[in-house]
């Protein structure tokens, strides 16, 4: 069983989804291989261990994947060398550079209200070979514009997204724009598509499948929130996809869906239904 790791599915930004431990146990008493995926590689992984360790599940690190670890063993694998730009959180640029991975960021402070200085200091010719983009809370005008320049400069200058949602679903109420907003903008500014390592990417799709050697992928069942990055991503990979409805999807915009990737098999309130399947089961 893979198992979507992300705000909505086993906890909301503040708290845990009620049920979600007690369904996790069951899992596991039942022999099925739990794994997570999100698109979320804000945090490190000590803390995603520790959230899981209050669900009463003792992860390990090759147990989730991120779009920041996805994005290292895909460089790794194509024996990349050379410099990286990089819009992103700390910890997500930690990651890459404790992989031995050279990069640079910003401007982060303020610059002058002149075109003049600001393509002064974002036109700097720095032999950059990849663009690498990810949630960057303190994104700005000048650190797009360095984006472009660097991919323009360079044909062969890779552009890589990891998270592409394009809506961040915080809590009932509170919705926030995405990055996928920021790597759409570079996609047509420079006419050409990002390599996606964040859900619902074809290349992600690829190393999930190689790494947990699913040869039979229908016997997974993928349990998301997201029609776009999850149930997309199901169907890339040929799972079986649930969508819950505790996170950023209702029932009304489920049933108003159209494109078929994003169709789940099954839906359910949240993870927490799967305590009555199994007692149901057991009663059998």
């Amino acid at each position: 069983m893979a198992e979507h790791q992300d705000h909505g599915v086993l906890w909301s930004v503040f708290e845990p989804i009620q049920g979600a431990n007690s369904a996790l146990q069951l899992f596991w008493e039942h022999g099925k291989r739990i794994k997570f995926i999100t698109n979320n590689s804000v945090r490190p992984f000590s803390s995603y261990r520790q959230q899981l360790l209050g669900l009463g599940y003792d992860a390990k690190e090759a147990d989730i994947i991120h779009p920041a670890r996805s994005i290292v063993h895909y460089l790794r694998s194509r024996q990349f060398e050379g410099l990286i730009y990089c819009l992103g959180t700390e910890n997500f640029k930690t990651t890459l550079r404790q992989a031995g991975f050279e990069l640079i960021d910003g401007p982060t402070q303020p610059l002058p209200e002149s075109f003049h200085q600001i393509i002064a200091t974002v036109h700097d010719s720095a032999p950059v070979r990849a663009v690498v983009v990810d949630i960057d809370f303190n994104i700005n005008y000048p650190k797009l514009m360095r984006a472009e320049m660097y991919l323009k400069q360079n044909d062969d200058c890779l552009l890589i997204a990891g998270a592409s949602d394009k809506t961040i679903h915080v809590r009932d109420g509170c919705d926030i724009i995405g990055p996928g907003w920021f790597v759409d903008m570079l996609e047509r500014v420079v006419g050409r598509r990002a390599v996606l390592l964040g859900k619902p990417g074809y290349q992600l799709r690829a190393g999930v499948v190689e790494e947990y050697g699913l040869e039979q992928p229908g016997r997974t069942l993928l349990v998301g929130d997201m029609l776009e990055q999850d149930m997309a991503f199901g169907s890339l990979c040929g799972f079986q996809k649930l969508l819950v409805l505790s996170g950023g999807t209702t029932k009304e915009q489920m049933v108003r869906a159209r494109n078929t990737l994003q169709e789940p098999d099954y839906y359910a309130d949240s993870v927490a239904d799967f305590i009555q399947l199994f007692e149901k089961i057991n009663d059998l």
